[in-house]
């Protein structure tokens, strides 16, 4: 990700925070503090999501909860790191499979996927979160049906919050486009004009270029 990117993320990001705080106070509340579950991806989607986060504060989100990828030790130190930085308890860290990996054949992503869809199952299960908030690995899609799953078999749905990465200047990444057209989140947010006008039911909230 480049610097620039990453400044103009950082500087538009705080323009969602109003909305994304409208949309945790709307969410069903089973408890005192709003728990979110995030999923986090690897390298720049990881930061760029602890950058929306520390935004938020903590009392947006009073219990969080992780997910990663089982390749992805990095991400998972990182949530360890970020909450202690925060003066909390250790977090939980929940590990699930990828539903495809690089490189790998479509035809044999079926069975990754399924097992990708069975783990996250377990880990929104046991969660029941208030909020899922993403901001672009493949590690979230998962996550997110499993989510959309829960309404279908009369279980609360969670608000679901999809960010999209500031290095999607044109389009969205494959991720956005299947949670945007699937119509699986809540909210999409998008960091560039031209992408918001591709897309008209995502929100912009960067700057016109």
């Amino acid at each position: 990700m480049s610097t620039r990117a990453l400044i103009l993320y950082l500087a538009c990001v705080n323009v969602a925070l109003w909305t994304t705080r409208n949309l945790l106070r709307r969410a069903p509340r089973r408890r005192d503090a709003v728990r979110a579950l995030v999923v986090l991806g690897s390298g720049g989607h990881t930061s760029e999501m602890f950058s929306l986060l520390r935004r938020l504060g903590d009392d947006a989100c009073g219990e969080r909860a992780y997910v990663v990828a089982r390749t992805d030790a990095h991400s998972r130190m990182k949530a360890e790191t970020f909450e202690r930085s925060r003066g909390r308890a250790m977090p939980r860290v929940h590990a699930i499979s990828r539903a495809r990996e690089v490189g790998q054949s479509w035809t044999s992503s079926a069975a990754s996927a399924t097992r990708a869809l069975a783990d996250a199952a377990v880990v929104v299960v046991r969660e029941r979160p208030d909020v899922v908030i993403c901001n672009g690995p493949g590690t979230c899609v998962p996550v997110v049906l499993v989510a959309m799953m829960m309404r279908a078999v009369g279980w609360e749905r969670p608000t679901t919050v999809f960010v999209e990465s500031a290095c999607r200047a044109r389009t969205l990444s494959l991720t956005g486009k299947i949670l945007y057209h699937g119509r699986c989140v809540d909210a999409v947010f998008v960091m560039w004009e031209r992408v918001a006008e591709m897309y008209p039911r995502a929100t912009f909230i960067g700057r016109a270029v």
